[in-house]
């Protein structure tokens, strides 16, 4: 998924709530458990390979109102500036419309976001990410992307970012959590690269650099239909990449548990573990940083595998977002939320990383830690 978290997303996932209060469906067919689809008949059904192809970056869903569809960035800049990008279509799920959403965190400052919807169809490739929604664009093929957010057309904020890759992209197994016909799809396309371009904001435009991540997700059901909460953490530690999730799924679909580890460097990849070979735990819990988060939260949570590699992301005092999910939503649905005692909410850290690879001493790093909760 996703992102990061990934997301993840979902990181990602401020701009996307979903019908958290909405009655949960059965699967209407197949298994009956949420899994990650990793089978070798899954991939021949998918039609992919283990290898990754720049085409998988491209649309892969049909455009009706049944699909959604994102592609998400994040950068954390040289100066400790932490900029936010994702393009997408028909989300909010079920919305019908395209969105480009813009979040530019400075050092010491709040979180500025500016969210743009259309109506208009928008352009994307299938054979690349090649998405073009009015004037903004987000195009590349794996290897190399630029991505523009026209400033004048946000009220004056965006970027022109190339982001070229250091790590090699990556997914887990096929990348899609599943129940029935129903499903969940993550690509991360760049793990981590150098960015550079610029940014502008007040009319002011500079030039950047940093270190970046580009995922994508997809699916037909909205997130909340599949998840009670998710875990999903991104960053660099001694030279490594990693990534990191935990989703934990609803009872109706089983209430599984679906962890991910992936930590590579420019030389290759050390970690690629999911499901029974991973173990997520979460700490804590202590008290949310934002008084308006009324419940405990953990305070990290770690991923090991059994020969001895182990990723702990915290969380820290650092908000990037904080915010209810039903904020924006119509009175009966925040009354329903109550009457069912449902308090989603999507929290964004900048997370301190531990990394501990066999043989080595543990690295420290840092990153970016997010909690989506859905109930």
């Amino acid at each position: 998924m996703t992102n990061s978290s990934r997301a993840k997303l979902a990181s990602v996932a401020l701009g996307a709530l979903v019908t958290a209060c909405s009655p949960q469906t059965a699967p209407t067919s197949g298994d009956a458990r949420l899994h990650l689809a990793a089978a070798p008949e899954d991939f021949k059904t998918l039609g992919i390979g283990t290898e990754i192809e720049v085409r998988e970056d491209g649309r892969r869903t049909p455009k009706t109102s049944d699909y959604f569809e994102w592609w998400y960035f994040d950068g954390l800049l040289d100066d400790g500036t932490v900029v936010v990008v994702w393009f997408g279509d028909n989300w909010l799920y079920g919305s019908q419309k395209r969105a480009v959403d813009f979040e530019l965190t400075p050092p010491g400052k709040p979180t500025r976001r500016v969210m743009r919807t259309f109506d208009d169809p928008g352009a994307f490739a299938t054979d690349q990410a090649n998405i073009q929604i009015g004037p903004h664009s987000f195009k590349g093929n794996l290897q190399t992307y630029a991505i523009h957010v026209d400033a004048a057309e946000t009220g004056g904020v965006g970027c022109d970012l190339v982001l070229r890759r250091r790590v090699a992209s990556y997914r887990p197994a096929t990348g899609y959590d599943e129940v029935g016909d129903r499903f969940f799809a993550w690509l991360v396309a760049v793990p981590e690269g150098a960015i550079t371009g610029t940014l502008t904001a007040d009319g002011v435009t500079r030039q950047v650099t940093g270190s970046g991540y580009h995922d994508h997700n997809w699916g037909n059901v909205s997130p909340a239909d599949l998840f009670d909460n998710w875990w999903w953490g991104r960053g660099q530690s001694g030279g490594h990449t990693i990534i990191a999730a935990d989703i934990h799924g609803k009872a109706a679909v089983g209430g599984t548990d679906i962890p991910l580890l992936f930590v590579a460097d420019d030389h290759g990849v050390q970690v690629n573990a999911y499901g029974s070979d991973l173990t997520a735990v979460a700490s804590g819990p202590v008290r949310h940083p934002d008084p308006n988060h009324e419940r405990p939260i953990d305070s990290a949570v770690s991923f090991a595998t059994a020969d001895g590699s182990r990723a702990e992301f915290k969380i820290s005092d650092r908000l990037l977002t904080s915010s209810s999910l039903l904020s924006d939503q119509s009175f009966v649905k925040k009354a329903v939320a109550a009457i069912m005692s449902m308090k989603p909410w999507y929290s964004r850290f900048v997370s301190p990383i531990t990394l501990k690879l066999p043989g080595e001493s543990p690295h420290e790093g840092e990153g970016t830690l997010e909690y989506f909760e859905l109930k």
